[in-house]
Protein backbone atom coordinates (compact mmCIF):
# COMPACT_ATOMS: atom_id res chain seq x y z
CA UNK A 1 0.00 0.00 0.00
CA UNK A 2 1.33 3.27 -1.15
CA UNK A 3 1.34 6.21 1.26
CA UNK A 4 0.83 9.74 -0.35
CA UNK A 5 1.99 12.86 2.05
CA UNK A 6 1.59 16.84 1.03
CA UNK A 7 5.01 18.74 0.96
CA UNK A 8 4.60 21.78 2.89
CA UNK A 9 5.75 25.31 1.97
CA UNK A 10 8.15 25.01 5.26
CA UNK A 11 9.57 21.83 4.09
CA UNK A 12 10.26 23.31 0.45
CA UNK A 13 11.70 26.41 1.82
CA UNK A 14 13.71 24.13 4.79
CA UNK A 15 15.69 22.22 1.85
CA UNK A 16 16.47 25.55 -0.82
CA UNK A 17 18.13 26.44 2.69
CA UNK A 18 20.10 23.94 2.56
CA UNK A 19 21.11 23.93 -1.11
CA UNK A 20 22.09 27.74 -0.60
CA UNK A 21 25.63 27.45 -1.17
CA UNK A 22 25.46 24.53 -3.94
CA UNK A 23 23.32 27.04 -5.75
CA UNK A 24 24.79 30.29 -5.03
CA UNK A 25 28.22 28.38 -6.73
CA UNK A 26 26.42 27.51 -9.70
CA UNK A 27 27.83 28.93 -13.65
CA UNK A 28 27.26 32.61 -14.33
CA UNK A 29 24.38 33.36 -16.38
CA UNK A 30 24.16 34.67 -20.20
CA UNK A 31 21.94 37.42 -20.06
CA UNK A 32 21.83 37.89 -23.76
CA UNK A 33 22.62 35.84 -26.88
CA UNK A 34 23.58 37.52 -29.88
CA UNK A 35 23.75 34.38 -33.29
CA UNK A 36 26.02 34.86 -36.28
CA UNK A 37 24.99 32.96 -39.56
CA UNK A 38 27.27 33.22 -42.43
CA UNK A 39 23.89 32.65 -44.82
CA UNK A 40 21.88 35.58 -42.98
CA UNK A 41 19.58 33.68 -40.83
CA UNK A 42 21.01 35.44 -37.63
CA UNK A 43 21.70 38.55 -35.95
CA UNK A 44 24.94 38.82 -38.74
CA UNK A 45 26.64 37.87 -41.12
CA UNK A 46 30.22 38.47 -39.44
CA UNK A 47 31.66 37.68 -36.02
CA UNK A 48 33.24 41.00 -35.41
CA UNK A 49 30.30 43.02 -36.38
CA UNK A 50 28.76 41.26 -33.19
CA UNK A 51 31.45 42.10 -30.93
CA UNK A 52 31.44 45.34 -32.09
CA UNK A 53 27.84 45.24 -30.35
CA UNK A 54 28.99 44.01 -26.79
CA UNK A 55 29.32 47.91 -24.64
CA UNK A 56 32.71 48.73 -24.00
CA UNK A 57 32.87 48.00 -19.88
CA UNK A 58 30.38 45.12 -20.04
CA UNK A 59 29.87 43.37 -16.84
CA UNK A 60 27.33 41.02 -17.59
CA UNK A 61 28.07 37.66 -19.50
CA UNK A 62 27.25 38.05 -23.41
CA UNK A 63 27.15 34.43 -25.78
CA UNK A 64 27.90 35.26 -29.27
CA UNK A 65 26.37 31.74 -30.56
CA UNK A 66 27.97 30.68 -34.61
CA UNK A 67 26.36 29.21 -36.29
CA UNK A 68 28.00 26.40 -38.16
CA UNK A 69 30.05 27.43 -41.37
CA UNK A 70 33.54 28.60 -41.95
CA UNK A 71 34.02 32.61 -41.42
CA UNK A 72 36.72 33.94 -43.16
CA UNK A 73 37.63 37.38 -41.04
CA UNK A 74 40.19 38.72 -38.45
CA UNK A 75 38.35 38.38 -35.09
CA UNK A 76 39.56 40.70 -31.94
CA UNK A 77 37.67 40.91 -28.50
CA UNK A 78 39.43 44.25 -27.36
CA UNK A 79 40.19 44.52 -23.92
CA UNK A 80 37.24 46.93 -23.28
CA UNK A 81 34.83 44.23 -23.94
CA UNK A 82 35.06 41.35 -21.20
CA UNK A 83 32.44 38.64 -20.24
CA UNK A 84 32.18 37.07 -23.89
CA UNK A 85 31.30 33.69 -24.68
CA UNK A 86 32.54 32.25 -27.70
CA UNK A 87 30.63 29.60 -29.36
CA UNK A 88 30.40 27.34 -31.72
CA UNK A 89 28.35 24.16 -32.66
CA UNK A 90 32.12 22.36 -33.15
CA UNK A 91 35.03 22.75 -33.80
CA UNK A 92 34.73 20.63 -37.07
CA UNK A 93 32.03 22.28 -38.18
CA UNK A 94 32.71 25.94 -37.29
CA UNK A 95 35.52 27.71 -38.04
CA UNK A 96 37.28 30.73 -38.36
CA UNK A 97 40.09 31.40 -40.40
CA UNK A 98 42.38 34.10 -42.41
CA UNK A 99 45.96 33.72 -44.39
CA UNK A 100 48.03 36.96 -42.31
CA UNK A 101 51.92 36.07 -41.44
CA UNK A 102 54.39 38.10 -40.50
CA UNK A 103 57.42 39.65 -42.80
CA UNK A 104 61.35 39.32 -41.78
CA UNK A 105 63.40 36.19 -40.31
CA UNK A 106 61.53 33.95 -37.64
CA UNK A 107 64.66 34.31 -35.47
CA UNK A 108 64.78 38.41 -35.58
CA UNK A 109 60.87 38.46 -34.52
CA UNK A 110 61.03 35.72 -31.62
CA UNK A 111 64.19 37.50 -30.16
CA UNK A 112 62.18 41.48 -30.20
CA UNK A 113 59.84 39.07 -28.24
CA UNK A 114 55.59 38.34 -28.66
CA UNK A 115 54.98 41.21 -28.64
CA UNK A 116 56.46 42.39 -31.72
CA UNK A 117 54.27 44.04 -33.94
CA UNK A 118 54.51 41.63 -37.08
CA UNK A 119 53.70 38.88 -34.76
CA UNK A 120 50.91 39.39 -32.82
CA UNK A 121 49.20 41.30 -36.08
CA UNK A 122 48.97 38.29 -37.86
CA UNK A 123 46.40 36.35 -35.70
CA UNK A 124 43.01 35.73 -37.03
CA UNK A 125 41.58 35.37 -33.80
CA UNK A 126 43.21 37.68 -30.82
CA UNK A 127 41.43 38.06 -27.13
CA UNK A 128 43.13 40.86 -25.21
CA UNK A 129 40.12 41.55 -22.93
CA UNK A 130 39.89 39.03 -19.19
CA UNK A 131 36.94 37.12 -18.48
CA UNK A 132 36.49 35.44 -22.00
CA UNK A 133 35.16 31.69 -22.93
CA UNK A 134 35.53 29.86 -26.01
CA UNK A 135 33.30 26.52 -27.04
CA UNK A 136 33.53 24.11 -29.86
CA UNK A 137 34.92 26.16 -32.16
CA UNK A 138 38.37 26.50 -34.84
CA UNK A 139 40.49 29.11 -35.20
CA UNK A 140 42.95 28.48 -38.08
CA UNK A 141 45.43 30.37 -40.00
CA UNK A 142 45.88 29.05 -43.49
CA UNK A 143 49.24 30.75 -44.90
CA UNK A 144 51.37 27.83 -43.88
CA UNK A 145 48.72 25.52 -44.94
CA UNK A 146 50.24 23.89 -48.20
CA UNK A 147 53.64 25.31 -49.42
CA UNK A 148 56.10 24.84 -46.50
CA UNK A 149 59.32 25.87 -48.29
CA UNK A 150 59.76 29.12 -46.86
CA UNK A 151 57.57 29.18 -43.50
CA UNK A 152 57.11 32.60 -41.74
CA UNK A 153 55.00 33.48 -38.44
CA UNK A 154 51.16 32.70 -38.77
CA UNK A 155 49.39 32.80 -35.62
CA UNK A 156 45.75 31.25 -35.20
CA UNK A 157 45.27 32.80 -31.93
CA UNK A 158 46.76 35.08 -29.69
CA UNK A 159 45.47 35.06 -26.12
CA UNK A 160 46.42 37.84 -23.65
CA UNK A 161 44.10 37.94 -20.75
CA UNK A 162 43.10 37.38 -17.33
CA UNK A 163 40.99 34.37 -16.88
CA UNK A 164 40.51 33.18 -19.95
CA UNK A 165 39.16 29.49 -20.68
CA UNK A 166 38.60 27.42 -24.07
CA UNK A 167 36.67 23.92 -24.17
CA UNK A 168 36.58 21.37 -27.18
CA UNK A 169 38.33 24.13 -29.47
CA UNK A 170 40.84 23.56 -32.26
CA UNK A 171 43.91 25.88 -32.77
CA UNK A 172 45.58 25.02 -36.78
CA UNK A 173 48.35 26.79 -38.02
CA UNK A 174 52.05 25.84 -38.71
CA UNK A 175 54.74 27.92 -37.08
CA UNK A 176 53.53 29.97 -33.84
CA UNK A 177 49.84 28.44 -33.78
CA UNK A 178 49.13 29.98 -30.68
CA UNK A 179 50.38 32.27 -28.97
CA UNK A 180 49.64 31.50 -25.05
CA UNK A 181 50.93 35.40 -24.16
CA UNK A 182 50.06 36.34 -20.70
CA UNK A 183 47.67 35.83 -18.49
CA UNK A 184 45.84 32.74 -16.26
CA UNK A 185 44.22 30.57 -18.83
CA UNK A 186 42.74 26.80 -19.53
CA UNK A 187 42.45 24.51 -21.87
CA UNK A 188 39.95 22.10 -22.02
CA UNK A 189 39.96 19.13 -24.64
CA UNK A 190 41.29 21.22 -27.50
CA UNK A 191 43.04 19.99 -30.31
CA UNK A 192 46.52 22.31 -31.40
CA UNK A 193 48.33 21.57 -35.04
CA UNK A 194 51.71 22.79 -35.70
CA UNK A 195 54.77 22.52 -36.54
CA UNK A 196 57.27 25.14 -35.24
CA UNK A 197 56.72 26.56 -31.74
CA UNK A 198 53.19 25.99 -31.77
CA UNK A 199 52.45 26.95 -28.54
CA UNK A 200 54.56 29.75 -27.24
CA UNK A 201 54.37 32.77 -24.60
CA UNK A 202 54.72 34.03 -21.36
CA UNK A 203 51.46 32.80 -19.73
CA UNK A 204 50.39 30.53 -16.82
CA UNK A 205 48.14 27.79 -18.54
CA UNK A 206 46.85 24.26 -17.86
CA UNK A 207 46.20 22.03 -20.51
CA UNK A 208 43.54 19.61 -19.28
CA UNK A 209 43.26 16.59 -21.89
CA UNK A 210 44.43 18.29 -24.81
CA UNK A 211 45.64 16.57 -28.10
CA UNK A 212 48.43 17.76 -29.60
CA UNK A 213 49.28 17.45 -33.45
CA UNK A 214 52.35 18.00 -35.33
CA UNK A 215 51.65 18.64 -39.01
CA UNK A 216 55.57 18.65 -39.77
CA UNK A 217 55.87 16.90 -43.22
CA UNK A 218 57.95 14.17 -43.17
CA UNK A 219 60.70 15.66 -45.60
CA UNK A 220 60.31 18.45 -44.11
CA UNK A 221 63.93 20.29 -44.47
CA UNK A 222 66.07 16.93 -44.16
CA UNK A 223 64.54 15.41 -41.32
CA UNK A 224 64.57 18.81 -39.26
CA UNK A 225 62.66 18.67 -36.29
CA UNK A 226 60.14 21.20 -34.82
CA UNK A 227 59.13 21.89 -30.99
CA UNK A 228 56.18 22.33 -29.43
CA UNK A 229 56.36 24.96 -27.42
CA UNK A 230 58.26 27.79 -26.50
CA UNK A 231 57.70 29.25 -22.92
CA UNK A 232 59.56 32.19 -21.45
CA UNK A 233 59.12 33.21 -18.11
CA UNK A 234 59.58 36.78 -16.82
CA UNK A 235 62.01 36.46 -14.26
CA UNK A 236 63.57 34.05 -11.28
CA UNK A 237 60.61 32.30 -9.42
CA UNK A 238 58.07 33.81 -12.36
CA UNK A 239 54.77 31.77 -11.25
CA UNK A 240 54.26 31.15 -15.28
CA UNK A 241 54.48 27.84 -17.35
CA UNK A 242 52.70 25.43 -19.76
CA UNK A 243 51.27 22.45 -18.49
CA UNK A 244 50.20 19.56 -20.45
CA UNK A 245 47.87 17.42 -17.83
CA UNK A 246 46.55 13.86 -19.96
CA UNK A 247 45.60 14.50 -23.49
CA UNK A 248 48.26 13.11 -26.03
CA UNK A 249 50.90 14.24 -28.92
CA UNK A 250 51.14 12.48 -32.46
CA UNK A 251 51.19 13.42 -35.51
CA UNK A 252 54.38 13.84 -38.61
CA UNK A 253 57.51 14.56 -38.79
CA UNK A 254 59.73 15.04 -35.42
CA UNK A 255 59.14 17.02 -32.08
CA UNK A 256 61.04 18.34 -29.39
CA UNK A 257 58.36 18.65 -26.88
CA UNK A 258 60.10 22.29 -25.98
CA UNK A 259 62.81 24.87 -26.56
CA UNK A 260 63.44 27.70 -23.99
CA UNK A 261 62.33 31.07 -24.87
CA UNK A 262 64.73 32.11 -22.50
CA UNK A 263 66.57 30.58 -18.98
CA UNK A 264 63.18 31.07 -17.09
CA UNK A 265 60.73 28.52 -19.25
CA UNK A 266 58.63 26.38 -17.94
CA UNK A 267 56.48 23.59 -18.92
CA UNK A 268 55.52 20.64 -17.74
CA UNK A 269 53.87 16.81 -19.37
CA UNK A 270 52.00 15.23 -16.87
CA UNK A 271 50.63 11.77 -18.01
CA UNK A 272 50.34 12.53 -21.52
CA UNK A 273 50.54 9.78 -24.25
CA UNK A 274 53.52 10.41 -26.40
CA UNK A 275 54.44 8.93 -30.29
CA UNK A 276 57.62 8.39 -31.75
CA UNK A 277 57.12 11.65 -33.57
CA UNK A 278 59.04 12.78 -29.68
CA UNK A 279 62.91 13.42 -30.76
CA UNK A 280 64.77 11.29 -27.92
CA UNK A 281 66.61 14.44 -26.68
CA UNK A 282 63.24 16.17 -25.98
CA UNK A 283 64.04 19.44 -25.46
CA UNK A 284 66.31 22.30 -26.71
CA UNK A 285 68.10 25.16 -24.71
CA UNK A 286 67.53 27.83 -27.58
CA UNK A 287 67.78 31.26 -25.81
CA UNK A 288 69.03 30.17 -22.89
CA UNK A 289 72.26 28.92 -24.00
CA UNK A 290 74.25 27.39 -21.29
CA UNK A 291 71.94 28.58 -19.01
CA UNK A 292 69.19 25.99 -18.36
CA UNK A 293 69.72 25.46 -14.81
CA UNK A 294 67.02 27.86 -14.28
CA UNK A 295 65.01 26.05 -16.83
CA UNK A 296 62.18 23.95 -15.64
CA UNK A 297 61.07 21.02 -18.43
CA UNK A 298 60.03 18.02 -16.94
CA UNK A 299 57.74 15.02 -17.78
CA UNK A 300 56.31 13.24 -14.67
CA UNK A 301 54.24 9.64 -15.50
CA UNK A 302 54.14 9.67 -19.49
CA UNK A 303 53.22 7.06 -22.02
CA UNK A 304 54.26 5.91 -25.54
CA UNK A 305 56.95 5.14 -27.28
CA UNK A 306 57.92 9.00 -27.01
CA UNK A 307 58.16 8.85 -23.55
CA UNK A 308 61.47 6.98 -22.99
CA UNK A 309 63.63 9.72 -21.10
CA UNK A 310 66.65 7.20 -21.11
CA UNK A 311 68.12 9.88 -23.89
CA UNK A 312 66.91 13.05 -22.68
CA UNK A 313 69.33 15.96 -21.80
CA UNK A 314 70.99 15.87 -19.10
CA UNK A 315 69.34 19.17 -17.55
CA UNK A 316 65.85 18.49 -18.05
CA UNK A 317 64.41 18.18 -14.26
CA UNK A 318 63.15 14.84 -12.81
CA UNK A 319 59.90 15.83 -10.47
CA UNK A 320 58.17 13.73 -8.32
CA UNK A 321 54.53 12.86 -7.94
CA UNK A 322 54.50 15.11 -4.65
CA UNK A 323 57.04 17.71 -6.28
CA UNK A 324 54.66 18.40 -9.77
CA UNK A 325 51.37 18.43 -7.55
CA UNK A 326 51.32 22.21 -7.16
CA UNK A 327 51.80 22.28 -11.25
CA UNK A 328 48.73 19.90 -11.92
CA UNK A 329 46.45 20.78 -9.67
CA UNK A 330 44.22 23.67 -10.85
CA UNK A 331 45.14 26.09 -8.03
CA UNK A 332 47.97 26.49 -9.99
CA UNK A 333 46.39 29.02 -12.29
CA UNK A 334 42.64 29.22 -10.94
CA UNK A 335 41.57 30.40 -7.67
CA UNK A 336 37.89 30.29 -8.33
CA UNK A 337 37.76 32.40 -11.89
CA UNK A 338 36.78 29.41 -13.38
CA UNK A 339 33.60 28.63 -11.46
CA UNK A 340 32.06 31.96 -12.66
CA UNK A 341 32.01 31.29 -15.83
CA UNK A 342 28.99 30.24 -17.77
Amino acid sequence: MECHRTVSLVEVVVVLLLLWPALSSAWAPVSRTITVDSKGRGDFRSIQSAVNLVPDGNREWVRIHVRAGRYREKVTIPKEKGYILLEGEGHSSTEIYFDDHAHGSTDRLMRRGADAMQTYETATFSVHANDFVARDIAFTNTHNSVNKSRVTQALAALVDGERIAFHRCAFSGFEDTLCDNTGRHYFRECVIKGGVDFIFGYARSIYDGCTLVSNIPRRYGRGRAGWVTAHAGQHAGDPGGFVFKGGELRGTGRQYLGRAWNKYATVVYYHVNMSSVVVPRGWAPWHAGNETNDALFAEVGCTGPGSDMARRVPWAKHLTEAEVEKFVDMSFMDDGWLSKQP
